[in-house]
């Protein structure tokens, strides 16, 4: 999720000019008409809405982004290979194969909702922790419409369809008598989903706790609210070239105004609950605000067994204090991962759920969040930011302008969590209603 930051351009007639033309050209940027959506039937299969959906993605991908045969993304992906990244998936494949020994997970579920503009890989790594903790559960991730295939699809989406495939992911889990506790793991927009639908939805049954990594209760930015009046005559915040496989890189008005409209009035009373919960939140977040989060944790979070997760960065904003905090700090920014040397200054928001040993975002991995430096007639500083080397700094956006941090190298935007395993190990303790998590910690 990758939103408000170009609202203060707003303000002047020429930069709206600009934007509006920027990319006017690129098919993706139009609407599909083969969105992802939510099924007319709500018992469909959800191996069958998982086929289907990756079906769908690879058509629309083919014929939009392969018109050349050569593929558009950085790691040289196929359409199938983007299709299976971005698509909607289910650990294991085949929900008939489910064991049954409870001491191995068996009557666990686990639905993954992700985050705006972002698919269901950003939730990979959580759900194969998950699956490898609890071998006999069932962890399920579903598409948010809109989302998936092109990022022209965002410009006609809904939030009420979001709450949709919510409310269908729910249900899959609710009518299996197998299944007697199910958790709802959240990233960003996905948090949000989590939350309402606990309030609001068709049926609370069996939901024993909520997950909600980078938790966007508010945005970042206290003008959101101006982009339901924007979209009327301005259809994108910013283009990009849309070259990550896993996730759109561009941001429609309109996913703007309906984050907004989703997480309107969410800090408040009216929202307040009292299962379990986890949230994992960077104190440097540049896409939600922090501070909100930690706000609704402590005053709207009442369950005996709750924990905050705080990565602590350069912020020095005042933060709410409660019990359950448990603050990270950000340790030094020179790291190393199975002998690879990385320089690592804070949590990014779009990092938090994603191991280092990740094969498309990770310490190795074959993408770098260099979206700042792209530019439309010159890839050179680009280039340079994706080149493998000491040099450069994984980061949130903050620190583009701290050079006492950058040492004159280059930053990219955080696609892991240097401290991932730890969040993997309390995720696990946090859904098994037997582990201790205040000693989980301490160990």
């Amino acid at each position: 999720m990758n939103m408000f930051n170009t609202f203060k351009v707003l303000t002047t007639a020429s930069a709206v000019l600009f934007l509006a033309s920027c990319g006017a050209e690129q098919a993706w940027l139009k609407p599909t008409g083969s969105a992802a959506s939510v099924p007319e039937d709500p018992d469909l299969k959800f191996e069958q809405y998982v086929a289907e959906s990756k079906k769908n993605i690879q058509q629309v991908i083919t014929k939009l982004r392969f018109s050349n045969a050569k593929s558009p993304y950085v790691g040289e992906y196929s359409a199938s290979d983007v299709a299976n990244m971005r698509g909607p998936f289910q650990l294991p494949e085949k929900s008939e194969t489910l064991c049954a020994d409870k001491s191995r997970g068996a009557g666990k579920g686990f639905l993954l909702i992700h985050g705006l503009t972002d698919s269901p890989y950003l939730l990979k790594n959580v759900g194969q922790t998950l699956a490898d903790a609890y071998p006999c559960g069932l962890v399920r991730a579903v598409l948010l419409p809109g989302h998936g295939t092109v990022v022209g699809d965002t410009l006609d989406m809904k939030y009420q369809d979001w709450m949709g495939i919510t409310e269908y992911g729910v249900h899959s889990f609710q009518k299996m008598p197998s299944i007697d506790e199910l958790y709802l793991v959240g990233f960003s927009t996905g948090t949000a989903l989590a939350i309402k639908y606990l309030k609001e939805g068709a049926s609370q049954e069996k939901i024993k706790g909520l997950v909600l990594l980078s938790t966007a209760v508010k945005a970042k930015s206290d003008l959101a609210w101006l982009t339901s009046y924007i979209k009327v005559f301005k259809s994108w915040l910013g283009t990009a070239k849309e070259r990550d496989a896993a996730r759109y890189s561009s941001f429609s008005t309109n996913a703007g105004a309906q984050f907004y409209k989703l997480t309107k009035g969410l800090v408040a009373k009216e929202y307040q609950f009292d299962i379990p919960v986890l949230m994992a939140v960077s104190a440097d977040d540049e896409t939600i605000n922090p501070e909100a989060a930690r706000e609704f944790f402590c005053k709207y979070t009442t369950s005996e067994r709750k924990l905050l997760l705080w990565y602590k960065g350069f912020s020095k904003a005042q933060t709410e204090q409660c019990d359950g905090v448990y603050e990270i700090e950000k340790g030094s920014i020179h790291q190393e991962y199975r002998g690879v040397k990385y320089r690592y200054a804070n949590l990014a928001h779009t990092g938090l759920s994603v191991s280092p040993s990740d094969s498309h975002y990770g310490v190795s991995g074959v993408y770098r969040d260099c979206k700042s430096y792209e530019s439309a007639d010159d890839d050179s500083q680009w280039r340079a930011c994706m080149q493998d080397s000491a040099n450069p700094v994984f980061a949130e956006k903050n620190v583009a302008k701290m050079s006492e941090v950058l040492a004159g190298g280059m930053w990219r935007r955080g696609t892991f969590n240097k401290q991932y395993q730890q969040l993997a190990k309390t995720m696990v303790c946090f859904t098994d209603q037997h582990c201790d998590l205040k000693k989980s910690l301490r160990n």
